[in-house]
């Protein structure tokens, strides 16, 4: 792992920990709206895999029905396009990821950073593979490179190819190798273009964004994202 996720980590607890303090008001006010809306707990927390292969409960403003005690919703693991397990508050919350706040609680905890890889569910990582220990030397964040390209074809390709396990089989290889670069490419420079791209996402027009155009360059794997991606 490049040194500069581990420099970086002091200014991600210092930021999470400021951000936690200003935006604690609007969580708050959308946990009520959670609970309003639907019946059930407003947080929930999902088993993900850390750094260093440590489990740890990650948290969320939850977005779906509420079909069991803790409050997570049952069926497939994998959220679809028009899953109709997600409410429709829900939907508002996914879209622009409000859901993901309360993870600046994992930050200031030490679980997560800010930007990273997105942490996975323990059931699709082989930590006994090597490109996995790699990328797990580094805290998964709330917001990184797999979510902002991944996301949109995630949900579309999962929802038209139900056959067999293709989150596993086809979308994690991809997040992996995503991640894999991100890890071995980290720098000051590189989180910029993730931020660029973040930003465009939610408020700029469809492009290919900086970002877009690195990791198709020098990931073979993102090849699979020509698809969903025009202009």
């Amino acid at each position: 792992m490049v040194g500069w996720l581990r420099v970086r980590w002091p200014l991600d607890s210092l930021v999470a920990l400021v951000l936690a303090g200003l935006l604690s008001p609007i969580v708050s006010a959308l946990a009520v709206m959670v609970r309003l809306h639907d019946p059930g707990p407003a947080l929930i927390r999902l088993e993900r895999v850390g750094q260093n292969g440590q489990p740890f409960w990650q948290w969320k403003l939850r977005s779906m029905r509420s079909t069991s005690a803790s409050g997570s919703s049952t069926g497939a693991p994998i959220t679809v396009a028009d899953d109709p397990r997600v409410t429709e508050l829900g939907r508002h919350l996914r879209r622009w990821r409000i859901d993901e706040l309360p993870q600046l609680i994992n930050v200031i905890a030490g679980q997560m950073a800010l930007l990273g890889p997105r942490p996975e569910t323990p059931s699709y990582v082989d930590l006994a593979d090597s490109r996995w220990q790699e990328v797990l030397r580094a805290r998964p964040g709330i917001a990184g490179p797999t979510q902002i390209l991944v996301a949109d074809w995630e949900e579309e390709f999962v929802a038209s190819n139900q056959d067999g396990d293709t989150y596993g089989n086809v979308v994690v290889p991809l997040k992996l190798a995503i991640d894999l670069w991100y890890v071995r490419s980290a720098s000051p420079w590189i989180d910029l273009l993730v931020l660029i791209a973040l930003f465009q996402r939610f408020f700029g027009p469809p492009s290919r964004t900086a970002l877009y155009v690195r990791v198709m360059r020098e990931v073979p794997a993102a090849s699979l994202l020509r698809s969903i991606v025009s202009g």
